[in-house]
């Protein structure tokens, strides 16, 4: 016994001594392509860091690394700017990738769209303004280069959509950016016929496109308040008046009132239309309705003949009323007999009972039972089928997702030799509708034991240790 466990000490001693030798090698390799960076060795640093990154282990090493690479591309990059190589200083500064070489880069573009200006020539300007925001969207350059791009579409394209929209994006992005405040003179060659164009889709029955158009206006500081309201309550108002020749003075009703928030100067004419819509009591009555009171809504549903007798929607309203009241009886009925059903252990029969009970008069608790027994019938069927297809279906499938992240994680670090994976487990727990589920990942320094319970009546998950729970947020 002690010889075995003599051997199994010196491999582990080995492994270790290993493990010691490899990490000294790459803190060496590492120093060397510090050493190059600080000797202006810049190519022989990249060299040695691309090598050192496919290989090393320790992931502070490759950090270092890589910024070493990225200041030696850096480097470069402003070597070829100061003999004026301006392609190659273009190709180091984006392979270098960090904010300095980005802010260099930036000012090379706005150095070509100067001459670009200067030479009239759009195309190019439009190049390299797109450069910008494309490579760089991050810099401080991008309020300049939208204002820009925004003017050279108007000028030279006659792309009033695109610079609307390069608009929008820069208020939304930098808004009272100076640039942001210029492009707002720019927008006065474009709102004006925005407007007209609203206004003929609303002359033309399009309201909600017509909206849509003033709405996305009224975000903006490019025109008045009052003036855009202005546009907005009109085109409620026609709205509603669509609806008062087509009888439904409901929807009249909602949208004169909505134009009203627009437009108060016209509250005597809306209010004289409002008198007109007896549609009134009939809303109010469906809101005691949907409460159930329905003394309080027959009451209001009657009040409707004191304006127009034998008024169809009154009539039709009284109708629903009393078919509601009807369905809601027998709704009740059905889903006594439904429990009865399910307490006999009759699933199939319980769910039709539940199911007509709901069609009759849906609420909350049918639904729970519905579900319950839909639930209940899918675990006989086969309990850890659907037990995973909980787990599986958790959250757009958060627990898979993450656990495989996991995995991924630990491979990145690991030999999938060194990792042990138990993969999904699905055990019976306290009862017939209840199952656990584990899942286990061991690596040579981190264990993971993941445990949830699974409630099969209701889909509830539990998560019975504090990386589970985690785990699930």
């Amino acid at each position: 016994m002690s010889r075995i466990v003599s051997k199994r000490l010196l491999k582990h001693l080995a492994l270790l001594c290993i493990l010691l030798l490899l990490s000294a090698c790459e803190v060496n390799r590492l120093r060397s392509i510090e050493e190059h960076y600080r000797q202006r060795r810049y190519a022989a640093a990249i060299q040695e860091a691309d090598d050192f990154i496919a290989r090393a282990s320790n992931g502070a090493f490759i950090t270092r690394a890589e910024l070493a690479r990225s200041s030696s591309y850096h480097r470069l990059g402003v070597m070829a700017l100061e003999r004026d190589n301006q392609e190659l200083a273009i190709k180091f500064l984006k392979l270098s990738n960090s904010d300095a070489a980005d802010k260099d880069l930036g000012n090379l573009y706005k150095q070509r769209i100067t001459e670009a200006i200067q030479a009239s020539d759009y195309e190019t300007q439009l190049l390299y303004v797109n450069s910008i925001l494309r490579e760089i969207p991050r810099s401080d350059l991008v309020p300049e280069m939208m204002y820009r791009r925004i003017n050279l579409y108007l000028d030279f394209r006659g792309d009033s959509d695109g610079a609307w929209q390069d608009y929008m994006d820069l208020y939304d992005g930098h808004p009272n950016d100076s640039y942001e405040v210029a492009a707002r003179k720019s927008m006065e060659r474009i709102v004006p016929n925005k407007k007209a164009y609203g206004q003929r889709l609303a002359q033309g029955g399009y309201f909600n496109e017509a909206l849509t158009i003033f709405f996305e206006l009224a975000k903006y500081p490019v025109v008045k308040t009052d003036e855009i309201n202005q546009l907005i309550g009109e085109t409620y108002r026609a709205q509603a008046k669509e609806y008062l020749r087509s009888g439904d003075y409901l929807e009249a009703d909602r949208f004169l009132r909505i134009a009203l928030q627009y437009v108060p100067d016209q509250r005597p004419q809306i209010e004289a239309m409002l008198q007109q819509i007896v549609g009134l009591f009939i809303e109010k009555g469906d809101q005691y309705l949907a409460a159930k009171d329905f003394d309080s809504a027959l009451a209001h549903y009657q009040k409707v003949f004191e304006i127009i007798p034998d008024y169809p929607p009154g009539l039709q309203a009284i109708q629903r009323l009393n078919t509601t009241k009807e369905n809601i009886a027998r709704a009740a009925q059905l889903f006594e007999q439904g429990q009865r059903s399910e307490a006999s252990g009759k699933y199939a029969e319980a769910l039709s009972l539940y199911q007509q009970a709901n069609s009759l008069d849906s609420s909350a608790e049918i639904q729970k039972q519905i579900s319950g027994i839909q639930n209940i019938m899918e675990a006989d069927r086969n309990p850890q089928a659907f037990a995973r297809k909980i787990i599986n279906q958790y959250k757009g499938g958060l627990l898979v997702n993450r656990i495989n992240q996991k995995k991924k994680e630990l491979l990145a670090n690991y030999k999938a030799s060194e990792i042990r994976d138990s993969g999904w487990k699905y055990l019976l727990s306290t009862s017939q509708y209840k199952y656990e589920v584990r899942y286990d990942l061991m690596s040579p320094r981190d264990t993971f034991f993941y445990v949830w319970q699974v409630n099969l009546r209701d889909r509830s998950i539990i998560p019975l240790n504090k990386i589970s729970e985690d785990l699930m947020k």
